[in-house]
């Protein structure tokens, strides 16, 4: 499975399974169990859009493109900076 397909699969496992509309994708990596995506979820929206919430999360797929896991890492504010560390 390809990236793109894993990234498909998993935004539709997502929705159904969490209830959640990925923003964007920050990180796709291989794991030995599968993948391990890296994803924006708008948690809140807000007006203006950089006050939007957005939670930072990590999803464990497996190599059949089935969501096994997935847990909040941190959240932010869309308009804040993010340092580079």
């Amino acid at each position: 499975m390809d990236i793109r397909t894993v990234i498909e699969t998993a935004s539709q496992q997502i929705g159904t399974m969490a209830g959640l509309k990925i923003d964007r994708v920050v990180g796709c990596s291989r794991s030995d169990q599968g993948w391990v995506l890296e994803c924006e979820i708008l948690e809140r929206p807000a007006i203006p859009n950089a006050m939007d919430v957005l939670g930072l999360y990590e999803f464990e797929i497996d190599v059949k493109g089935s969501l096994l896991q997935f847990h909040r890492k941190s959240s932010r504010h869309r308009g804040d900076v993010i340092p580079d560390i």
